[in-house]
């Protein structure tokens, strides 16, 4: 079945004549860059969005307050101007108040204004709305309920003056990180709409953005097809007229077609494996592999809770495998993560980990931590300390429960798919049966979310230290990135204490802390920080993908004729 679709999606390129099929080379477009991604984007509205490529497409859709910039060099993140042309902060870190541009305007003509925000704040706060983003809005003045009081908390005492009231002093790198996420929908679209319609009428929703593209066309599973949008000055119309993102969920398929020009370019899903970018070295050498380093992760997550009582009853009860730390750590000594790297994408792709915490923030690593080197001895040891003997088939047991369960992964992903076949033997090794499953990247992502996998082989872009501060959280009913529903009282202390202005001594040791407490609990086996690496046809110009993003700059992206 999957065959014949991928047959009928490239009888359909060659039939457009868009994408290279018979006398239609990618020499004949000049105005239009092909784009090949494994999955569809989850959605296209800022309030909804989780998926990071989803958010990625969306910067460039919607406003965004400010532009962020990865010095490599310093290693820091630093905030440029876009909707908002400055900003500024009290003494005290409990005010923010940002200067909008007078001349940004939505696809419409209308003008964009402080009230979209703080309109949009209001959507985002509603929690049938279920913004992954939601809890950012904590930070603001709250209700007797507690949650934030926008009506209170964002002043817009002009159309280019918004003000944000907070209920505690914040750092000021947490304040633009997080507010620059809450991009805003247009206000006079959605007033319109019923908030609490919002999500289940998510795929007829209008789509009316201020940002240098523009969307002509989204076939769900097939397609999106961005164009210039002529009135955008955040921060000018894109300069190539049409960009469209194809869904291909064979790597095989996108390679060949990246390969024959019918795509430009080749991004997510892990890019470009490292073998095929040596052996492109010398059979294309016209492609451009451009890495992006130190931005994703990849992890087996573990579920702390019984999901099935969760979902049911909204009570905790633990997870009959993963409820124990010592169990999730004999787990982390079981997996043999060296073997993934070097079989799959080599020691110069990929770097080891114990925690969320990216290896770029090299000055707050903790390194007097486990490492978790690979010791099926010692994983065997633990599980029988916590109860675990084998069984009459070979199988660890423990009051009649086999250790037998399955690990999920989304499909389209050559990277993923090679560790879970190195996770399932290495387990099997050590007496634990794990039964491998694919779902499609959207069903994956959702089943994530309802804690419907004891196990899942998933990842996370995880570039900025703020954003590290919302994976986790014991309320993890509002902090949907924490798929394994991990609970640590101390951590949550950490975390609101980092989420505030800090002396540099006090953060590097708070940010060690907080490492330590990952490290210890295993609340996920953090596998590794590995290099994406996108490809990019011999045609393409002004290309520029960082820490931060694979489209930071795509506005300015252009086929030499």
């Amino acid at each position: 079945m999957r065959k014949t679709v991928i047959s009928l999606l490239l009888l359909l390129l060659c039939v457009t004549g868009l994408y290279g099929c018979g006398q239609q080379s990618g020499n004949s477009r000049s105005n239009h860059i092909a784009v090949g991604i494994s999955a569809d984007f989850d959605y296209l509205n800022p309030l909804l969005i989780q998926l990071s490529l989803s958010r990625e497409v969306c910067t460039h859709i919607y406003p965004t307050l400010v532009k962020p910039e990865y010095n490599e060099e310093k290693g820091e993140i630093t905030y440029k101007p876009s909707s908002a042309k400055s900003w500024d902060f009290s003494a005290d870190g409990k005010k923010a108040t940002f200067h909008l541009r007078a001349d940004a305007v939505w696809e419409d003509g209308k003008k964009v204004t402080s009230r979209d925000f703080k309109f949009s704040y209001s959507l985002y706060k509603n929690p049938k709305i279920a913004s992954s983003r939601q809890d950012y809005l904590d930070d603001l003045l709250l209700l007797p309920d507690g949650t934030a009081d926008i009506e209170r908390a964002v002043e817009t005492p002009d159309d280019s003056t918004l003000v944000l009231h907070f209920n505690k002093p914040l750092a000021k790198e947490i304040v633009l990180d997080h507010f620059n996420d809450l991009m805003p929908v247009a206000r006079h679209v959605f007033t319109a709409i019923p908030a609490d319609e919002i999500r289940s009428r998510a795929a007829e929703l209008p789509i009316v953005g201020a940002g240098p593209f523009k969307v002509k066309e989204w076939k769900r599973q097939e397609k999106l097809v961005l164009v210039s949008s002529e009135s955008s000055v955040l921060p000018h119309p894109a300069v190539t007229g049409t960009i469209t993102f194809l869904v291909i969920p064979e790597y095989t398929t996108r390679l060949a077609m990246l390969k024959s020009e019918q795509i430009d370019a080749l991004i997510s899903a892990g890019g470009i494996t490292p073998r095929d970018a040596v052996e492109l070295k010398t059979t294309n050498p016209e492609i451009a592999i451009k890495p992006v380093r130190n931005r994703y992760f990849d992890s087996v997550v573990w579920l702390n809770i019984d999901g099935e009582q969760y979902r049911s009853s909204r009570t905790i009860a633990s997870n009959r495998f993963f409820g124990d730390a010592a169990v999730r750590r004999a787990m982390t000594y079981a997996i043999d993560r060296e073997s993934i790297i070097d079989g799959f994408m080599g020691p110069d792709h990929a770097v080891i980990v114990n925690t969320s915490l990216s290896p770029a923030y090299s000055a707050i690593t903790n390194r007097s931590m486990e490492p978790f080197a690979y010791n099926p001895a010692k994983a065997r040891e633990l599980l029988k300390a916590a109860g675990w003997s084998a069984g009459p088939d070979g199988i660890l047991q423990k009051n009649g429960v086999r250790f037998s369960f399955e690990l999920a992964a989304p499909v389209g992903n050559p990277r993923r798919n090679y560790a879970a076949t190195i996770i399932q033997q290495n387990l099997r090794d050590i007496g634990i049966e794990c039964r491998l499953r694919f779902d499609e990247s959207l069903i994956f992502n959702k089943n994530q979310n309802e804690f419907r996998y004891d196990a899942a082989l998933s990842g996370l872009a995880a570039e900025t230290l703020p954003f590290q501060l919302i994976i986790w959280g014991s309320d993890f009913a509002n902090r949907p990135f924490n798929s394994s529903a991990f609970r640590n009282a101390e951590l949550d202390r950490v975390i609101a204490e980092l989420s505030g202005p800090l002396d540099g001594t006090r953060q590097a040791t708070l940010w060690k802390t907080y490492q330590q407490i990952l490290n210890d609990e295993q609340p996920r086996t953090f596998l590794y920080y590995y290099d994406e690496l996108e490809g990019f046809g011999g045609r393409m110009k002004n290309v520029e993908v960082n820490l931060l993003s694979t489209l930071y700059n795509v506005y300015d992206w252009k086929l030499k004729p």
